[in-house]
């Protein structure tokens, strides 16, 4: 712990921002090209979800068969295509857009000055955190889809789910636009709560 604590006090919040911009670059890669991996419990999870609220009208969620970092949502609904063949309706959802906090972490958390162990057991709560993200994102967004972009027979499969559209249109713009991005940077200022304090000169004090 002292040792932490030094370390701490020798970083600065300029050392810090650079590290974590390197960091971040290299988390990244790792993040994209790993990411038909790390993405099959967020597949499996919003496949669930999306079977628990739409019922037999869904069928599940595959990997893009030429992109597998891309999802295949697979539904019973009929849909006429704009080349008149009649088809159940499938569409591709993108879990990377609601789980790019996942390398914004892992640059931060590389940066700070902590030991390895705290840094592991930061990444694996972040890897949880962004999954649910991830499962919220896709599953709000599949249903955003069905409700709004292909007309009126998936519209009402949605309706008859007893799910609202405002529901559903402050679910989906909660899991694109406030939920990725904050939800790491919350984590990491709760597990570096000292290096925070450090940075802002607010400090509790404990003399008295």
């Amino acid at each position: 712990m002292m040792n932490e604590a030094a370390g701490n006090q020798d970083l600065r919040l300029g050392e810090l921002l650079i590290l974590a911009v390197l960091w971040m670059i290299f988390g990244f890669m790792l993040w994209f090209y790993l990411s038909a991996f790390h993405g099959v419990p967020v597949r499996i999870l919003s496949s669930e979800i999306l079977s628990a609220f739409l019922g037999s009208d869904f069928q599940t969620i595959i990997p893009n068969p030429d992109k597998h970092y891309l999802f295949q949502v697979q539904t019973n609904i009929p849909f006429k295509f704009p080349d008149g063949s009649r088809e159940a309706l499938g569409f591709i959802v993108n879990p990377l857009i609601f789980g790019y906090g996942l390398p914004l972490l892992f640059g931060l958390v590389m940066a700070s000055g902590v030991s390895m162990l705290r840094k592991l057991g930061i990444l694996l709560g972040g890897y949880v955190t962004v999954m649910l993200v991830q499962v919220w994102g896709v599953v709000w967004q599949s249903l955003k889809m069905l409700s709004f972009n292909f007309g009126s027979a998936a519209s009402q499969v949605v309706t008859d789910a007893g799910i609202p559209s405002d529901l559903i249109a402050l679910c989906y713009q909660l899991g694109v636009l406030i939920l990725p991005p904050l939800a790491p940077i919350i984590l990491w200022v709760l597990a570096n709560w000292t290096l925070i304090e450090q940075f802002t000169g607010w400090q509790k004090n404990t003399d008295s």
